[in-house]
């Protein structure tokens, strides 16, 4: 829910994004995928990072280095942000999914300048397509440092307790390998989780799922044993390519 509700307000950290030169509206124009076709007036959501830094490099889809990168160029793009207070960087390279050195290489700079939260698109994540990676990897930067408090907070008052959290997908994780991009939707997932372990008490295992929170009223089907996944998905107008369970939010909630 803390992921959830930062997200849908707006209320994350900060964030700068770190991409290739000549590619600094590419998470903006996006797929150029709209929700209503012939809408005239067309609403785009807000982004969720503050500012971009363009990094001059290029790696092509075979590795081959076309534009190598300058330590001295990319330690000045970050700088800058990093003097205006941002302390989150999402590191976005072309083909970084695949061929590493640079992305690897802009983070240790970011560490360098007192970066506290850099999320990387080769371990966030590690797939083609810039557009899908890049929002995933913003996402993370910005929801992770804000979650980290949260988790932080409740290992502290539980003492050596082992601690697990809900992912997004379902499953649980340990508390410090708990990142923003598996929290969107945890709090649903729970809900849903829970939802098809009382029904299955009842005798039932196809059931329509109804749970209303403070910020949102979040629907599932479940049609058997199996809970259905997605791997891509928009929530809040931020696409984000990591397996949730399939669950939508069709209005407000009590709050």
């Amino acid at each position: 829910t803390v992921a959830t509700n930062a997200l849908l307000e707006r209320k994350g950290t900060p964030t700068l994004l770190a991409i290739t030169a000549g590619h600094a509206d590419a998470l903006r124009i996006g797929t150029q995928h709209r929700p209503r076709l012939f809408e005239r007036n067309i609403q785009l959501p807000s982004m969720l990072y503050a500012a971009v830094a363009e990094i001059r490099e290029r790696v092509d889809a075979h590795g081959e280095v076309l534009v190598p990168l300058d330590d001295v160029q990319v330690r000045e793009a970050l700088a800058a942000a990093r003097a205006a207070g941002i302390t989150a960087i999402a590191i976005v390279l072309m083909h970084g999914w695949r061929f590493t050195a640079h992305e690897a290489r802009v983070a240790a700079i970011a560490a360098e300048l007192g970066f506290a939260q850099i999320s990387v698109s080769h371990r966030v994540s590690p797939q083609r397509k810039l557009i899908g990676r890049g929002d995933t990897t913003v996402v993370d930067a910005y929801l992770s440092p804000v979650l980290r408090k949260h988790v932080d907070r409740v290992a502290a008052a539980l003492g050596g307790v082992a601690l697990e959290f809900m992912q997004s997908n379902g499953g649980l994780i340990a508390a410090e390998r708990f990142a923003g991009k598996d929290a969107i939707l945890s709090g649903p997932a729970g809900g849903l989780v829970g939802a098809v372990a009382t029904a299955a008490q009842a005798g039932f295992d196809r059931i329509v799922g109804f749970d209303m929170g403070g910020t949102s009223t979040d629907v599932s089907l479940v049609d058997g044993e199996r809970l259905e996944r997605s791997f891509e998905s928009v929530v809040g107008g931020v696409r984000v390519k990591a397996p949730m369970l399939r669950i939508h939010t069709v209005a407000a909630g009590g709050g």
